[in-house]
């Protein structure tokens, strides 16, 4: 940079000197501490005079950065979910329910009166072509836009009585089901949201344990509103349930551990097992062949229950689909 003559400020290169007129000098400030501000520091400034400061860079999130006064404060992010971050408090219920995670021994209850008396629910939605839904167990929330074809963690109910379920339309807040359910203490229950003409009904069952150590134990359940009576197939076993209606369970079978693939059609007219033939595509006996109308991989582990439940409408969208769940995460 130099001064021209008419006293402007200018900038050239010191290569770029062609008319021989004297570079200026920065003249070093001799108070102490003083450091000439470099081209490389940022622009939006140099350390304060403060002790511990230090500028908040465009990087920063908008949300601010950390306190530096509260230890082991953390800004709550704008990605933070709308239910809020994690609760610093710890063994206290206040009322609201306890979800027991898939894989994780979480519950804080486990082992105590409270626990022992206490029922276990969860909830699926299968009702096709239905509003997403929040849920209420008794006078508590325990989900909230619940869509179809979601299943939730189990809850904990202590009213160890009758209980009142309401299912209530996200969107509108209008209430599009109740009814009171006798969930027996230290039971486990599935409690399903299932198409009933234009409205919705729930259909209730009963999660037992596996009693077998050297296999899983298996059932299915029809949720269709339209497939009919359907028949469900296991590679290496056949036709292992046969003519299941709607909202119909079958009794539990036990499966050795391993993977297979599962599959459903329509119930074949014939009861015979052994006359059925299975394809990748159909299954077929007494000359009559129909179409599977899904199959998927299921991975059965000793000592495990498992249920098939059919949901979905056959031929039509949403299409019929085979959802296996696990029932022995809260024993």
């Amino acid at each position: 940079m130099y001064i021209d003559k008419n006293g402007l400020n200018s900038i050239r290169s010191a290569s770029d000197n062609r008319d021989q007129i004297p570079m200026t000098e920065v003249v070093p400030d001799n108070s102490a501490g003083y450091a000439p501000i470099s081209p490389e520091t940022p622009s939006w400034g140099p350390p304060s005079d403060d002790p511990g400061y230090a500028p908040i860079s465009p990087e920063t999130p908008s949300w601010g950065p950390p306190s530096g006064n509260d230890p082991g404060y953390a800004p709550i992010s704008p990605d933070t979910p709308s239910w809020g971050p994690p609760s610093a408090e710890t063994g206290n219920n206040n009322g609201n329910s306890v979800i027991i995670v898939p894989g994780q021994n979480n519950c804080f209850l486990c082992g105590t009166e409270s626990n022992r008396e206490a029922s276990n629910i969860r909830f699926l939605h299968a009702a096709v072509n239905q509003p997403s839904v929040n849920i209420r167990l008794g006078n508590r929330t325990v989900i909230n836009n619940m869509q179809y074809g979601n299943v939730t963690p189990y809850y904990l109910d202590n009213n160890a009585q009758n209980t009142l379920v309401s299912i209530i339309n996200a969107k509108t807040g209008q209430t599009l089901f109740q009814r009171y359910i006798n969930f027996s203490s230290q039971n486990a229950y599935t409690v399903s949201i299932v198409n009933d003409g234009s409205g919705i009904t729930l259909f209730t069952l009963t999660d037992n344990p596996c009693r077998y150590s050297n296999s899983g134990c298996l059932r299915a359940v029809n949720l269709s509103p339209n497939s009919g009576a359907v028949d469900i197939f296991l590679s290496g076993y056949g036709r292992i349930f046969q003519n299941i209606s709607q909202l119909d369970a079958t009794g539990y079978n036990n499966v050795g551990q391993g993977t297979y693939l599962v599959s459903v059609s329509e119930a074949l007219p014939c009861s015979n097992n052994n006359s059925v033939i299975m394809a990748n595509e159909y299954v077929e006996c007494n000359n009559t062949r129909i179409a599977i109308m899904n199959s998927s991989t299921l991975n059965v582990m000793n000592g495990v229950t498992y249920t098939l439940y059919i949901i979905g409408l056959a031929y039509q969208f949403p299409s019929l689909q085979i959802l296996a769940i696990e029932s022995d995460l809260i024993y």
